[in-house]
């Protein structure tokens, strides 16, 4: 059992260390697509990096805000996540191939033998289209197949698989909105109320006032005999000027938090530090 459990300790921090070497690698990518317009954008992005962060990428550390604080009731959360390029072959409608994989896991670091308490899996096969004119990007499609799971067996089984599409646009140099939607495919036999927490949809927004400051917000609603769902709110205050670190602080609040217990409502307050995805916001740096 000792032996697993450093195992499973050595996994997590290679993962952890992956996610650094992410980082630091898509602030060179972000300075090679700042004179990207409609002439130069299929170019340019195919001398990114094909293997790249995808999403914000962050460890956090809190406590329950609606009940009393404790090591039961704190933790820590961390999220992942990297996409990898398929092809750089002109496709139809100059769309792009990706592989994309996200994880996300709760260990309670305050407990005596600091259990991870629950990891979910979220790998996805999708394509993507960017609309593009002489001042850049205005707008991205995002077409996805995509799995989620706990990787557990029996009664702690959680999975589902859905057809997702993505949708950004920004607004000047300081606004970024995006939403997404989609239909599950397949059996949900583990969890066939999750679409009562989870919904169809999802919006969100990133408001970026100067270069060292994000502010984002993501609203997930859902119904189920009441309003269900969630809403995440983070901010995010660059630590240096040449880096892209950040102080983080992230409030959840509303279900499906995590996978294995998707119809529980929580209220969480963390903070940390985290590598920001800022591809989609280059315009702003």
């Amino acid at each position: 059992m000792i032996i697993a459990a450093q195992i499973k300790m050595i996994r997590y921090f290679i993962i952890t260390l992956l996610a650094y070497l992410l980082a630091s690698n898509i602030a060179l990518a972000q300075d090679r697509i700042t004179q990207l317009d409609s002439t130069n954008y299929k170019a340019l992005i195919k001398s990114l990096p094909a293997f790249t962060m995808y999403g914000d990428n962050y460890f956090v550390t809190g406590t329950s805000l609606n009940e009393d604080i404790s090591s039961e009731t704190s933790d820590a959360k961390f999220e992942i996540g990297f996409k990898q390029r398929l092809t750089n072959l002109d496709l139809p409608w100059d769309m792009f191939p990706f592989i994309t994989y996200r994880q996300k896991s709760f260990w309670d670091i305050y407990l005596e033998s600091f259990p991870f308490r629950e990891t979910n899996y979220n790998p996805a096969l999708g394509l993507a289209k960017l609309f593009v004119d002489d001042e850049g990007i205005k707008a991205g499609l995002w077409l996805s197949f995509e799995h989620e799971s706990n990787g557990r067996d029996e009664e702690n089984s959680r999975s589902w698989n859905y057809f997702s599409l993505q949708y950004f646009k920004p607004f000047g140099r300081k606004w970024q909105f995006r939403a997404k939607g989609w239909i599950p495919v397949g059996s949900l036999a583990d969890n066939s109320d999750i679409i009562s927490y989870r919904g169809y949809v999802a919006i969100g927004a990133t408001y970026n006032p100067f270069r060292s400051l994000f502010l984002d917000i993501d609203i997930q609603p859902a119904y189920d005999d009441q309003l269900t769902g969630f809403v995440k709110a983070g901010i995010s205050f660059k630590i240096s000027k040449n880096s892209n670190q950040f102080l983080y602080i992230q409030y959840f609040g509303g279900y499906s938090e995590d996978l294995i217990d998707y119809n529980q409502s929580v209220s969480n307050l963390r903070i940390g530090i985290a590598f920001k995805d800022l591809f989609a916001n280059f315009l702003n740096n």
